[in-house]
């Protein structure tokens, strides 16, 4: 941990190793840790390690504007039905790197929209829903 006990973050990373924290992202990154010099990626993973730096999900989200968040709108999770779908749709994100955000819309239009508009604010890369009712699923306004 960083000081306070607060999460370490790349800064605290870069400073530990001595080197600028866009280095520190590289020598971090999988895809870019070439970029580096043997040297300087050991420095950064053993101050990474030492300090127990884990990458922050959401401040690479605001950067890459991707959450690895599905969405998935369910009318109602006391029926039976959708506990086993969800399971499904759960296990098929993860084998992508994505987590599924949940919501229940109790069978309400209403409901259904806000709740879809609650994770659109959330930035979630898709979504799957059940349309509670025959007229919502024509209805070329989704919410």
């Amino acid at each position: 941990m960083a000081h306070n006990d607060r999460p370490a973050t790349l800064r605290d990373v870069a400073t530990a190793a001595g080197v600028h924290p866009a280095t520190a992202s590289r020598a971090l990154n999988p895809g870019t840790r070439l970029l580096v010099s043997e040297e300087t990626a050991r420095r950064v993973s053993d101050a990474a390690d030492r300090l127990g730096y884990r990458p922050n999900p959401v401040a690479r989200s605001l950067r890459t504007r991707r959450s690895h968040t599905i969405g998935v709108l369910i009318p109602d999770l006391n029926n039976p039905l959708f506990p086993p779908m969800i399971r499904g749709i759960e296990d098929r994100l993860a084998e992508h790197g994505y987590v599924a955000l949940i919501g229940n819309t109790d069978v309400d239009l209403a409901k259904e929209r806000l709740v879809f508009e609650q994770m659109r604010a959330r930035h979630v890369d898709g979504s799957c829903w059940r349309p509670r009712s025959r007229a919502a699923r024509s209805s070329p306004r989704r919410p």
